[in-house]
């Protein structure tokens, strides 16, 4: 009632504009207290998590649950008993997964995640159109609230005359059809990019699988496979499910339902990943071998062995029940990179802000920290083809926190305010760079 008549007070005064009210999907408190589910406790490091993978090539690490008690420091009210801590952390990445997923795809969403997404150079109206009832049926069919109605016209045009100060309207000859293309200045790239936002969070699954996919797809071409291998690749599921969950690990809280578990959420998304078309599973054959079958169709399976050229019958493990392909490897390319280039803004800004440490006058405190690293990602946005979307100031805290988390960068509490000093292990070059690649992998090339 208090939000209904904070609504009403608005709509009443002398307020311009509208008031957009969101219904999230309620749940028990109890229930997530007493059954256990949602448990925040026991988890690991970021560092412990991803590391071992990240430098040694090792996944047994991966399968835990990532920690969060940064959420509520222990500085932040001492005298909480423990238990309380966690349910009210547990609490915190419920809200936070609430606002965020119950949140309705409005019509500018629809527009601004094509326009950044799909058509960057630009598109004309009717392809627009077309590709306005794809994304609205994926949409729909995720079981997503959109706000608004209407005819398709009227969609389109009402949602380019909200986003008309941050597009570039032209005209085609010899027709006449209109061309919209995203204006190229950061406040335009940004405000769109916050737009997608919600299309994002619609389509993580399929977002983090298809970055997985393209990752084991880039160690083929790695290998000497070429392209015609590369999009003719057999793609394990054990495999797939471990470079989805190294990417779930990276993802923000609010991604991932409180109460699913990292790795249900990989599996997941490999499921994703065959119903929404992109790849199709194939059975291994049981009567052939398995090492035979693996050389034979090239399925991706790697061993723990830094050296790729250290092969042997030996290494061959327990095979995948299932082996994914590219199920059209003429049209998959196109939605591979629409898909990979949702998560491609946070990608990109981890990459640029881990080159951009040793520009640092390390030691430093956390806020000046925060303002040189965003100045270095504008500045690099500048350099790499007008990517300011990847600069905001909300994706350099990510970034900043995940680094702490992976231990590239260490707290100092002690003083009266915090600061951060780089690892002397990630002062290696060696190192740093494994840790590009392992971003970089991500994103599709």
């Amino acid at each position: 009632m208090s939000a209904l008549g904070f609504a009403l007070s608005l709509l009443k005064g002398d307020h311009r504009g509208s008031v957009r009210i969101h219904f999230a999907q309620a749940f028990s408190l109890k229930e997530m207290c007493e059954s256990g589910k949602c448990r925040v406790d026991g988890g690991r490091p970021l560092q412990d998590l991803l590391m071992t993978a990240i430098v040694h090539n090792r996944m047994d690490s991966i399968f835990s649950q990532k920690d969060v008690s940064w959420l509520l420091p222990d500085a932040v009210m001492p005298e909480l008993p423990p238990a309380h801590r966690q349910q009210t952390i547990a609490l915190t990445l419920h809200l936070i997964y609430s606002s965020t997923t119950n949140m309705a795809v409005m019509s500018t969403s629809l527009v601004s995640c094509l326009l950044l997404h799909k058509h960057r150079k630009g598109v004309r109206v009717s392809m627009l159109c077309r590709d306005i009832c794809w994304l609205l049926e994926e949409v729909l069919f995720r079981n997503t609230d959109v706000g608004f109605g209407g005819s398709l016209v009227g969609l389109v045009h009402h949602a380019v005359s909200l986003l008309r100060p941050y597009l570039l309207l032209a005209a085609a000859p010899p027709t006449g059809e209109p061309i919209i293309a995203p204006r190229s200045d950061p406040d335009s790239l940004l405000i769109l990019s916050k737009q997608c936002d919600v299309i994002t969070r619609v389509f993580i699954h399929e977002a983090v699988g298809a970055c997985a996919v393209s990752a084991m797809l880039s160690e083929v071409v790695g290998c000497g496979g070429g392209e015609d291998l590369e999009f003719d690749a057999v793609l394990g599921q054990n495999e797939l499910t471990e470079k989805s969950l190294q990417l779930t690990h990276l993802l923000s809280p609010g991604y991932i339902p409180p109460c699913q578990n990292a790795h249900s959420f990989a599996l997941d998304v490999v499921d994703s990943m065959v119903r929404c078309g992109v790849l199709v599973m194939e059975e291994v054959q049981t009567d052939a071998p398995v090492c035979d079958f693996m050389k034979r169709h090239g399925v991706l399976s790697w061993t723990v062995s830094d050296n790729p050229d250290e092969s042997s019958d030996s290494d061959c493990e327990e095979p995948d029940i299932h082996t994914y392909k590219l199920s059209q490897p003429s049209q998959c390319p196109k939605l591979l990179f629409f898909l990979c280039s949702l998560l491609s803004v946070q990608l990109r800004a981890l990459c640029w802000a881990l080159e951009s440490l040793h520009y640092l006058p390390l030691p430093i405190t956390e806020k000046d920290c925060l303002s040189q690293l965003h100045t270095h990602l504008k500045n690099r946005a500048q350099l790499d083809g007008a990517r300011y979307e990847s600069s905001s100031i909300d994706l350099v805290k990510m970034a900043l926190r995940t680094f702490i988390d992976l231990g590239v960068l260490i707290e100092d509490r002690q003083r009266e305010d915090v600061y951060l000093d780089a690892n002397p292990l990630f002062s290696q070059g060696a190192y740093k760079e494994k840790l590009v690649l392992f971003f970089k992998q991500f994103m599709f090339n």
